[in-house]
């Protein structure tokens, strides 16, 4: 789970004396300023984000689909680990972001990312290839040879469930006259993407993910409600890095992470921040796939040689397949 820090509010009552009214002193002044920018994007720390890939390169049956998640366990904390560093993280999948970095265990994640519907809810459909059902409390159900391969709640985000042509989709109901068939636009609102999709109006709330929808090059996207930048922007205002996405900056918290931020050609990427220049003992080969050793999956980030034990999160071994090494039991 993410590491974070609680704020615990402390309230001092008034020792008892003999005063019957006593002025309180006024506070001290400060020398410090005004307070730091907040940030747009807290990476995870990296032994989260292995933590969360245990998992999903591990746990069977999870309705979050496999194209999404690297099979391979040092693939998978790369991968992950890059893109919940970087500017684009603030649009970053919330099933993965909420269920990933939350569950303990392979039944944890699988409970989390059904979002209430039941496991067996795909028995009898999608029998010889995919299909889409809305089930009795509105979520989008998509099943692929009896399986769940996902799930949305489309009442979370104020929508209604429908199906075309085999596929379930969230919608806010029928397309305007007016709108075609391609093309996306934003909502009156700002906060959501609509495009019409097979008469549905198929829509994604930028909203849930503390964004709004702006117009790019490309159609409508989500996006920050900061200033406007460049693609190839990047600096660096001490442990934070900015950088860009869909047209506006977004700020992001390296030393959450662990991180710092640098710009400079030597500096070992992770996302938007880097990584400290690992001592020469724990240099490794960048390029090394993963491999185990006993239980433990042995793989290299950063240019530094890491460890994954298994048996941390419950699991017995390591294995390695045609898809890589990863843990099992």
């Amino acid at each position: 789970m993410l590491k974070r820090t609680l704020k615990i509010a402390i309230v001092l009552g008034a020792a008892m004396g003999v005063a019957l009214i006593a002025e309180a002193a006024p506070p001290p002044p400060s020398d410090a300023g005004p307070p730091a920018p907040k940030a747009d994007v807290s990476p995870p720390a990296i032994e989260d984000v292995e933590h969360m890939c245990a998992l999903l390169t591990s746990c069977e049956g999870v309705a979050i689909p496999s194209s999404m998640i690297p099979r391979d366990f040092g693939a998978c904390v790369k991968t992950m680990s890059h893109e919940m560093t970087s500017p684009s993280a603030v649009n970053f999948s919330l099933t993965i972001r909420e269920c990933g970095l939350r569950a303990n265990s392979c039944g944890a994640l699988r409970t989390c990312a059904l979002r209430g519907a039941k496991p067996e809810t795909c028995i009898g459909r999608g029998k010889n290839g995919s299909a889409g059902f809305c089930d009795a409390d509105g979520r989008a159900i998509s099943c692929f040879h009896e399986k769940v391969m996902a799930v949305r709640d489309c009442p979370r985000g104020g929508e209604q469930c429908a199906v075309r042509e085999g596929e379930s989709l969230c919608t806010l109901g029928a397309c305007p006259a007016d709108m075609k068939e391609a093309g996306a636009t934003c909502s009156t609102s700002g906060t959501r993407i609509l495009r019409c999709e097979k008469g549905k109006l198929a829509s994604l709330d930028c909203g849930a993910f503390g964004l709004k929808c702006v117009s790019t090059p490309e159609g409508a996207g989500c996006a920050t409600a900061n200033r406007p930048c460049t693609p190839d922007k990047r600096v660096c205002e001490g442990t934070s890095a900015l950088g860009c996405y869909n047209g506006r900056e977004v700020r992001l918290d390296c030393a959450a992470a662990n991180l710092s931020c640098h710009v400079g050609p030597d500096a070992i990427a992770i996302g938007a921040c880097s990584a400290p220049t690992p001592a020469p003992a724990e240099r490794c080969n960048t390029s090394a796939v993963a491999k185990c050793e006993g239980a433990s999956v042995s793989y290299c980030l950063g240019g530094k040689a890491r460890s994954y034990f298994c048996k941390a999160l419950g699991f017995t071994k390591c294995i390695n397949d045609v898809s890589g090494a990863r843990c099992a039991n």
